[in-house]
């Protein structure tokens, strides 16, 4: 039996998702306050303070728990052995997963659902919600099929679903039809979260853990960053939907490589 179904810490990142991912939604749906107030640009300007604020406060909390000087430490990958591959290996396969996650931001997806359906600012805040709702919920869902069939088969079999979804998404033809196959993406797209930080914990020490999660997310947030300058020309030269299908195509390479990879060192 996995170590992580005996300790429990599949269920564990589970809630710890659920957490974050239900301040997501209640955020979705503080997005269309402004809709239902009245002179939208000042209050939207607003938000971008409350933002900033937020993350100034983070930032704050992070460093009196030691977190900077933890991450500097993170990056020490002398001594590691045969992590150092796996740190390498898993970095170039997460670039590839958060660069196609990239494409499709919820940003890109409210201008889209906007242009397709003109649908409101008030529409998208309530459909959003929803969305994150689902998402919640999920989280908490995965850890108990990770127990049955593991992890990575967790991770990759719903991945590669959410992928068809996505690139279902724009060709729907319908707001209804757009939003159902949207929210079916979200009832599977993130359950490989938990059972990702859960396989890290199956595949590396405790000595490397931290250096390979911190590598290996570094290299995810790099990864995502050029999204939305490539969306941006695609959708200046009217490919509304194209970014859903390479998206998706290229997150399901992502999936079938990590497995081919890791399929004889996890479930």
């Amino acid at each position: 039996m996995p170590r992580f179904v005996g300790d429990g810490l599949g269920r564990v990142l589970g809630i710890y998702n659920l957490v974050g991912y239900s301040a997501s939604s209640l955020g979705a749906l503080a997005s269309s306050i402004p809709a239902y107030l009245g002179n939208e640009l000042v209050l939207v300007r607003s938000m971008y303070l409350v933002y900033a604020v937020a993350g100034l406060i983070m930032f704050m909390t992070y460093t009196v728990l030691g977190g900077i000087e933890a991450g500097r430490r993170a990056f020490g990958l002398r001594g590691l052995g045969r992590a150092v591959a796996d740190i390498r290996n898993l970095s170039v396969l997460f670039s590839l997963d958060a660069f196609g996650g990239g494409l499709v931001s919820q940003s890109l997806l409210s201008y889209w659902f906007y242009i397709r359906y003109g649908v409101s600012l008030r529409e998208l805040g309530v459909a959003f919600m929803a969305v994150n709702v689902v998402t919640a919920i999920s989280l908490v869902i995965a850890p108990l099929i990770a127990e049955r069939i593991g992890n990575l088969r967790t991770m990759v079999y719903t991945h590669i679903v959410s992928n068809v979804f996505l690139i279902l998404v724009p060709l729907a033809g319908s707001f209804q039809g757009s939003l159902a196959f949207l929210l079916l993406r979200q009832s599977v797209s993130q359950m490989d979260v938990p059972t990702r930080q859960a396989f890290m914990a199956e595949i590396f020490s405790d000595d490397a853990r931290v250096s390979a999660n911190a590598v290996t997310n570094t290299a995810r947030s790099v990864s995502s960053l050029p999204g939305p300058l490539i969306v941006g020309d695609l959708v200046a030269n009217g490919f509304y939907s194209l970014p859903f299908i390479i998206s998706g195509s290229l997150k399901t390479a992502y999936d079938l490589a990590i497995y081919l990879m890791y399929r004889g060192r996890a479930r």
